[in-house]
Protein backbone atom coordinates (compact mmCIF):
# COMPACT_ATOMS: atom_id res chain seq x y z
CA UNK A 1 0.00 0.00 0.00
CA UNK A 2 1.26 3.51 -0.87
CA UNK A 3 1.48 5.59 2.23
CA UNK A 4 0.78 8.71 -0.03
CA UNK A 5 -2.90 7.59 -0.19
CA UNK A 6 -2.55 7.20 3.94
CA UNK A 7 -1.35 11.20 3.91
CA UNK A 8 -4.24 12.66 1.67
CA UNK A 9 -6.66 11.16 3.84
CA UNK A 10 -5.32 12.44 6.95
CA UNK A 11 -4.70 15.99 5.25
CA UNK A 12 -8.43 15.43 4.96
CA UNK A 13 -9.41 14.79 8.04
CA UNK A 14 -7.05 17.95 9.29
CA UNK A 15 -9.65 19.52 7.27
CA UNK A 16 -12.43 18.46 9.04
CA UNK A 17 -10.97 18.90 12.27
CA UNK A 18 -10.24 22.43 11.23
CA UNK A 19 -13.76 22.98 10.52
CA UNK A 20 -15.21 21.50 13.11
CA UNK A 21 -13.01 23.37 15.56
CA UNK A 22 -14.87 26.81 13.24
CA UNK A 23 -18.31 25.20 13.75
CA UNK A 24 -17.73 24.71 17.58
CA UNK A 25 -20.99 26.97 18.99
CA UNK A 26 -20.32 28.86 22.29
CA UNK A 27 -23.14 26.98 24.27
CA UNK A 28 -25.72 24.05 23.94
CA UNK A 29 -28.55 26.57 23.32
CA UNK A 30 -26.95 28.29 20.47
CA UNK A 31 -26.08 25.27 19.08
CA UNK A 32 -29.78 23.49 19.53
CA UNK A 33 -31.08 26.85 18.30
CA UNK A 34 -29.12 26.76 15.00
CA UNK A 35 -30.62 23.80 12.83
CA UNK A 36 -28.14 24.53 9.89
CA UNK A 37 -25.00 24.28 12.48
CA UNK A 38 -26.16 21.28 13.82
CA UNK A 39 -26.69 19.65 10.74
CA UNK A 40 -23.07 21.21 9.41
CA UNK A 41 -21.51 19.51 12.89
CA UNK A 42 -23.66 16.29 12.61
CA UNK A 43 -22.01 15.75 8.55
CA UNK A 44 -18.58 16.99 9.99
CA UNK A 45 -18.32 14.48 12.76
CA UNK A 46 -19.53 11.17 10.89
CA UNK A 47 -17.15 12.37 7.52
CA UNK A 48 -14.32 12.68 10.37
CA UNK A 49 -15.36 8.94 12.14
CA UNK A 50 -15.81 7.42 8.50
CA UNK A 51 -12.16 8.75 7.12
CA UNK A 52 -10.42 7.56 9.86
CA UNK A 53 -12.42 3.97 9.41
CA UNK A 54 -11.16 3.87 5.64
CA UNK A 55 -7.49 4.57 7.18
CA UNK A 56 -8.04 2.05 10.34
CA UNK A 57 -8.92 -0.38 7.39
CA UNK A 58 -5.84 1.09 4.81
CA UNK A 59 -3.78 0.09 7.82
CA UNK A 60 -4.76 -3.61 8.63
CA UNK A 61 -4.42 -4.42 4.67
CA UNK A 62 -0.60 -3.29 4.90
CA UNK A 63 0.14 -5.06 7.87
CA UNK A 64 -1.53 -8.09 6.03
CA UNK A 65 -4.47 -8.19 8.09
CA UNK A 66 -7.89 -8.70 7.10
CA UNK A 67 -10.68 -5.86 7.29
CA UNK A 68 -12.05 -4.94 10.65
CA UNK A 69 -15.23 -6.88 11.69
CA UNK A 70 -16.80 -3.53 12.78
CA UNK A 71 -15.98 -0.10 12.87
CA UNK A 72 -15.34 -0.33 16.59
CA UNK A 73 -13.14 -3.24 16.50
CA UNK A 74 -11.08 -0.81 13.52
CA UNK A 75 -9.58 0.67 16.46
CA UNK A 76 -8.39 -2.32 18.41
CA UNK A 77 -7.32 -4.12 15.53
CA UNK A 78 -4.86 -1.46 14.89
CA UNK A 79 -3.72 -1.51 18.65
CA UNK A 80 -3.07 -5.19 17.76
CA UNK A 81 -0.41 -4.16 14.99
CA UNK A 82 0.94 -2.26 17.05
CA UNK A 83 -0.38 1.06 14.84
CA UNK A 84 -2.15 2.75 18.37
CA UNK A 85 -1.85 2.31 21.82
CA UNK A 86 -4.16 -0.14 23.52
CA UNK A 87 -5.30 2.51 25.87
CA UNK A 88 -5.86 5.08 22.73
CA UNK A 89 -7.74 2.68 20.65
CA UNK A 90 -9.93 1.96 24.03
CA UNK A 91 -10.55 5.68 24.81
CA UNK A 92 -11.56 6.13 20.70
CA UNK A 93 -13.21 3.64 19.37
CA UNK A 94 -16.65 4.52 21.25
CA UNK A 95 -16.79 7.44 18.59
CA UNK A 96 -17.99 5.07 16.33
CA UNK A 97 -20.99 4.46 18.24
CA UNK A 98 -21.48 8.45 17.81
CA UNK A 99 -20.94 7.75 14.31
CA UNK A 100 -23.54 4.90 14.00
CA UNK A 101 -26.64 7.12 15.78
CA UNK A 102 -26.30 10.03 13.32
CA UNK A 103 -26.23 7.62 10.29
CA UNK A 104 -28.82 5.05 11.48
CA UNK A 105 -31.16 7.06 14.45
CA UNK A 106 -31.39 10.65 12.33
CA UNK A 107 -34.69 11.39 13.97
CA UNK A 108 -33.77 10.43 17.58
CA UNK A 109 -30.47 12.27 18.04
CA UNK A 110 -29.60 13.58 21.57
CA UNK A 111 -28.66 17.05 20.93
CA UNK A 112 -26.91 17.61 24.20
CA UNK A 113 -24.81 14.53 23.80
CA UNK A 114 -23.88 15.49 20.13
CA UNK A 115 -22.69 18.43 21.57
CA UNK A 116 -21.04 17.92 24.29
CA UNK A 117 -18.95 15.49 21.85
CA UNK A 118 -17.46 18.11 19.83
CA UNK A 119 -14.38 19.11 22.12
CA UNK A 120 -13.91 15.54 22.72
CA UNK A 121 -13.62 14.26 19.28
CA UNK A 122 -11.24 17.47 18.16
CA UNK A 123 -9.28 15.92 20.96
CA UNK A 124 -9.14 12.52 20.50
CA UNK A 125 -8.76 12.94 16.26
CA UNK A 126 -6.06 15.06 16.69
CA UNK A 127 -3.98 13.22 18.94
CA UNK A 128 -5.36 10.19 16.19
CA UNK A 129 -4.10 12.33 13.15
CA UNK A 130 -0.50 12.84 14.93
CA UNK A 131 0.21 8.64 16.08
CA UNK A 132 -1.01 7.64 12.31
CA UNK A 133 1.42 10.38 10.96
CA UNK A 134 4.43 9.42 13.60
CA UNK A 135 3.19 5.58 12.62
CA UNK A 136 4.47 6.07 8.75
CA UNK A 137 6.75 7.91 8.88
CA UNK A 138 8.62 5.23 10.65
Amino acid sequence: MNNYVVKEKLLKLKGYLDDLQTMKPISMEVYVRDHSLKYAVERVLQLIVDLALDINNMLLTQNKKPPAADYFNSFLDLAECGVLERDFALAIAPSTGLRNRLVHEYEQINHRIVYESIAQVISVYTDYLRKINAYIDN
